[in-house]
C-alpha cells in the first residue's frame, strides 16, 4: 500500500515539535553555545558549523510540521520565529559569502560585525520555554500600556526638579572654610600685585584645602546659615557659592538636568538618604517636608502604578497564550484527522 510521503512527514515532524525532549534538546544546545562563546580562546571553526547545524535542522522541523508562512499558525507566522530565521540567516550569509570572499580583506571590515549577532542565539531560549515567552510578552505589551503612565512619570519629575530648582540652587556648594591660619598683607613693600582683602579672602575661601573634609571620605562637609541647618566646628565659617558639589559635582538642583536626576535618585531610593541628609544639613529639617512628597507620590505611587500596569498585561497576555495554543492545538488535531482519513482512502496499486 502506498503512503502519502509529505503526511507521514508532516506528521513525523508534528510529533516532533511536541515532545518535551525536543525542547530540552534546544536549550542544551543554546547552552553550550553560550558556553563557548563566554570563552576567552577562539574556538575552533567546525564547532560554529555545528551549531548552524542543529539550529537549522530546528528551522526545518518546525518549517515541515507547521508551513513557512503561507497559512495561520506557520513558521514565520510566529514573532518569535522572526529572530531565529534572522540569526540562521546571517550565519549562512556569514559563512557562504564574507569567508569564500574574504570580504574583511577588501576594506569591508564592518561585515565582520555580524559574528556579534551569534549573542542573539541565547534568546532563542524565550521562543523554547513558553513561561518565558508569556513573561517577555507582558513586558513588551507593557511598554505600550505605560506610555500615558511614562508621560506621567516624566510631567512630575520634571515639576519635582523645578521644585528642588527653587529650593535648592546653590545650596549645596556651601562648604565650612577655615579662618585660623588666614593672614592679609596690606604693605605695599616688595608688592607688585597688591590685593584687596576681598580678592585675599575670596581666594582663600575658594582653595580646597582650607575646607572642611568628612574623615574617612573624600567629601567636604556641607553646612547652612538657615535656622535648623548644620553648623560647622570652631576655627571654620560657612560661605555660600563655592565651585564644588558633592559626588564630584553630580549632585545638586543648580540647573533642571541635574535637579531632574536627582529626583529621579528619590523616587527609585538609589542612595537617596545622603541627598535627604546633606540637603536638610544645608536648609533645616523642615525641609524634609519636599523628600517626604516626592518619595510618597514617586516612590510609592508611580512605581507601583507602574508594576500593576506589568502585572494586569502579564495575567492577559498569559490567558491570550493559553487560548493560542488552545486554537493550534485544536487546528492540529483536525490536520492530523485530515490526515489519517487522507492515508486510510489510498487505493493500492497491486492487489
Amino acid at each position: 500500500m502506498s503512503l502519502n510521503f509529505g503526511s507521514s512527514m508532516c506528521l513525523i515532524t508534528v510529533s516532533l515539535t511536541l515532545r518535551t525532549l525536543f525542547s530540552a534538546l534546544i536549550i542544551i544546545t543554546i547552552i553550550i553555545n553560550c558556553a563557548f562563546m563566554a570563552m576567552t580562546e577562539v574556538p575552533a571553526g567546525w564547532i560554529e558549523y555545528v551549531f548552524t547545524g542543529v539550529y537549522t535542522l530546528e528551522a526545518m522541523i518546525k518549517i515541515t510540521a507547521r508551513g513557512f508562512i503561507i497559512n495561520n499558525f506557520t513558521y514565520l507566522r510566529d514573532p518569535w520565529n522572526w529572530l531565529d530565521f534572522a540569526v540562521i540567516s546571517l550565519a549562512y550569509f556569514e559563512t557562504c559569502i564574507i569567508q569564500p570572499l574574504n570580504l574583511t580583506e577588501d576594506g569591508l571590515g564592518n561585515l565582520a560585525a555580524l559574528r556579534t549577532f551569534r549573542v542573539l542565539r541565547a534568546l532563542k531560549t524565550v521562543a523554547v520555554i513558553p513561561g518565558l515567552k508569556t513573561i517577555v510578552g507582558a513586558l513588551l505589551e507593557a511598554v505600550r500600556r505605560l506610555r500615558d503612565v511614562m508621560i506621567l512619570t516624566v510631567f512630575m519629575l520634571s515639576i519635582f526638579a523645578l521644585v528642588g530648582m527653587q529650593l535648592y540652587m546653590g545650596t549645596l556648594r556651601q562648604k565650612c572654610v577655615t579662618f585660623a591660619n588666614f593672614t592679609y598683607d596690606n604693605s605695599t613693600e616688595g608688592n607688585d600685585t597688591l590685593k584687596s582683602f576681598d580678592e585675599a579672602w575670596y581666594e582663600w575661601a575658594m582653595d580646597t584645602e582650607n575646607w572642611k573634609q568628612i574623615e574617612g571620605t573624600g567629601e567636604f562637609l556641607i553646612c547652612g546659615n538657615a535656622s535648623g541647618a548644620g553648623e560647622c566646628p570652631s576655627e571654620y565659617i560657612c560661605i555660600n557659592d563655592t565651585h564644588t558639589n558633592p559626588d564630584f559635582n553630580f549632585t545638586h538642583f543648580d540647573n533642571f538636568g541635574t535637579a531632574l536626576l536627582c529626583t529621579f535618585r528619590l523616587m527609585t531610593q538609589d542612595f537617596w538618604e545622603n541627598l535627604y541628609q546633606i540637603t536638610l544639613r544645608a536648609e533645616g529639617p523642615y525641609h524634609s517636608a519636599y523628600f517626604v512628597i516626592v518619595i510618597l507620590l514617586g516612590s510609592f505611587y508611580l512605581v507601583n502604578l507602574i508594576l500593576a500596569i506589568v502585572a494586569m498585561s502579564y495575567d492577559e497576555t498569559q490567558k491570550q497564550d493559553q487560548a493560542d495554543a488552545d486554537e493550534e492545538a485544536e487546528e492540529r488535531k483536525d490536520d492530523n484527522s485530515c490526515a489519517h482519513s487522507s492515508v486510510s482512502n489510498e487505493v493500492p496499486l497491486t492487489t
